[in-house]
This record gives structure tokens, C-alpha cells and sequence, in this order.
């Protein structure tokens, strides 16, 4: 793959998986991240490179990606999975809840996208990848704000595959259900019959095999589609990675 491209988020989790899943595939990549220890360790094993950014950072967004597009000669694709997890019942969420999800799961890829653009435009069957949600397309319990937010990046991304089409660039959004990752750290705050309830949960909500994905097998690869041109003609799309569970 003859591709190079800025993964934002690429420290941990399905971020690093597609750091790997790029490097192997071909593709040069930076990687962005808040977490530098973590996100030059990444890089490093991946053979790729790393810069310092936080996404709610208006400068250092546009610094980090114009310096990640010079490191590499260019940009063909945004790939953008950073993102927090704001839990909690509807009727307690505060507005420090709100705006924290705002900020980094709505505006952050805003920020990314945009500075991306003037690169993009330069580039041949440029692409930009933004991370939603399942909790973007169904009701998620205990994740009103989480939700919302998702919600907020999902129609930003078709929004620009229209908008930025003009420039032969193609937009889609990534739903996962949560990863193998983010479900390890929740299972280790549970005891014995809170992980057994989990489990049987799981079994009945997640038709493909009753469990969340893995991020470097069932995630990444999806990714490196659609920064692929074999994705040439997909755009503006809601592309679901969840095992089925939402159907």
C-alpha cells in the first residue's frame, strides 16, 4: 500500500492496532497522541514515526498534522480514533460531562479533519477514516452523553463526504461495538458473578462469536480497507464493525 497516513490516537488500543495494520500493509504512517511514552513505543516497534498532540488543542492539531505531512512528503489519509468514554445516567450528567465529550469525541476529529484538508486536497483518492460508535446508531443505556457525541461525529463525517467530495476525497465512519481492550479494563473491576453476567450478555447481544472484536484481527484490517483503494468508491458511509451487535 502506497499510502501515507496520520493515525490520531495511535498509542493504545484499536489506534495502535491500526498503526500495525497500516505499517504492515505498507503504508508510511505518523502516529498523534496526548500519551508520548506510549505512542513513541507504538511507533517504534511498528518502524514508523510519532508526534506529541492533544486534540483539543487548536494550534497543536494543526501544528502536528502539517509536521506529520512534511515527515512523509505528503498526505493521502486521516485516520482519526481518538476518543474517551463518558458513562453515566441520563438525568445525572453534568455540563462538565458534556463538554468534555464534546470537545474531544466532536470537536477533536473537527480539528483533525480540517487541518488535514489542505493536504488532502493535494493528494490523489485522499481519504478521511473517523471513529463513531454503535452507540451512535442504537440506544445505549448509561451512555446518553457518550452517545450523543458519537452521534455528533457521524454526521459531521457524511457531512463532509459530501462537501469534500469535490476534491476527490472520501469520508466514511467507523462503528465499533467496544473493543477486546476496553472490555479487559471493565472485567477487571468485576468479581466472579458481575464477569458471569457480563459473559452471558454477551453471548446473547453479539450473534459472531459473543464477544467484542480484537483490535489487530477484526478492526484494524477494516481500516485498512478503507484506506485502500479497493475503497475507491465508498463514501459517506456508516460502516458497522460489532459482530452484529447492532443488526
Amino acid at each position: 500500500m502506497d499510502k501515507k497516513v496520520i493515525v490520531v490516537g495511535g498509542a493504545s488500543g484499536v489506534g495502535a492496532a491500526c498503526v500495525r495494520s497500516l505499517a504492515a500493509a505498507g503504508a508510511s504512517v505518523v502516529s498523534l497522541d496526548r500519551s508520548e511514552e506510549a505512542g513513541r513505543e507504538v511507533a517504534r516497534q511498528a518502524g514508523q514515526r510519532f508526534r506529541l498532540c492533544d486534540v483539543t488543542d487548536r494550534d497543536q492539531v494543526f501544528t502536528a498534522v502539517d509536521g506529520a505531512a512534511a515527515d512523509m512528503g505528503g498526505l493521502d489519509a486521516l485516520v482519526h480514533v481518538a476518543g474517551i468514554l463518558v458513562q453515566g445516567p441520563a438525568e445525572e450528567a453534568t455540563d462538565q460531562d458534556w463538554a468534555r465529550a464534546m470537545d474531544i469525541n466532536g470537536r477533536g476529529p473537527m480539528l483533525t479533519n480540517q487541518a488535514a484538508l489542505p493536504h488532502l486536497k493535494k493528494g490523489e483518492r485522499s481519504s478521511i477514516t473517523n471513529f463513531a460508535s454503535s452507540a451512535a446508531l442504537t440506544a445505549y443505556p448509561n451512555g446518553a452523553v457518550y452517545a450523543a457525541s458519537k452521534g455528533a461525529v457521524t454526521a459531521w463525517t457524511r457531512t463532509i463526504a459530501v462537501e469534500w467530495a469535490q476534491f476527490g476525497i472520501r469520508a466514511n465512519v467507523v462503528h465499533p461495538s467496544a473493543a477486546t481492550s476496553m472490555v479487559e479494563q471493565h472485567l477487571s473491576k468485576m468479581n466472579d458473578e458481575e464477569k458471569a453476567s457480563y459473559s452471558e450478555m454477551m453471548r446473547q447481544k453479539v450473534p459472531l462469536g459473543g464477544k467484542f472484536g480484537d483490535p489487530d484481527r477484526d478492526i484494524a484490517p477494516v481500516i485498512t480497507f478503507l484506506v485502500g483503494d479497493g475503497a475507491r468508491f465508498m463514501t459517506g458511509q456508516n460502516v458497522a464493525v460489532n459482530g452484529g451487535y447492532y443488526i
